[in-house]
């Protein structure tokens, strides 16, 4: 009765593993959203967001920089605490926001801005 017992532990054991791991990955596994898509969003949410920095937008305050960004559709505004060097004169700039959407203000509170690095070739045909 006892070898049956750890048998049974033995197959139901890596099976609760196997499942909250998925589960933990699934939480730490965000899909990327667009501009357009978040602004869809009526409730405070986590959000990835990739999009191009719209010329003239980039605000520093002395303590957040505030821009905003675009998917080519539509515009949402980004704060950051901090401050971030991005090219004011140009949408160029690629970016990646992580934070939270706030749908009430239309904004992303941002925790996390990451840059894309530009290829030669689409520096050189940007300058052109």
């Amino acid at each position: 009765m006892e070898r049956s017992k750890v048998r049974l532990l033995m197959i139901v054991i890596p099976f609760i593993i196997a499942f909250a791991s998925l589960g933990v990955i699934g939480l730490f596994t965000s899909r990327y959203s667009t501009v357009t898509e978040v602004l869809g969003f009526d409730s405070v949410s986590r959000v990835s967001v990739m999009g191009n920095v719209t010329a003239g937008s980039v605000r520093w305050n002395g303590t957040h920089t505030s821009f905003k960004i675009t998917d080519g559709y539509s515009y949402v505004t980004v704060v950051y605490k901090g401050l971030l060097q991005l090219d004011n004169s140009t949408n160029y700039a690629q970016v990646t926001v992580y934070g939270i959407y706030y749908p009430d203000g239309k904004y992303i509170y941002a925790d996390n801005v990451l840059f894309k690095c530009p290829s030669k070739e689409e520096i050189k045909a940007f300058e052109e």
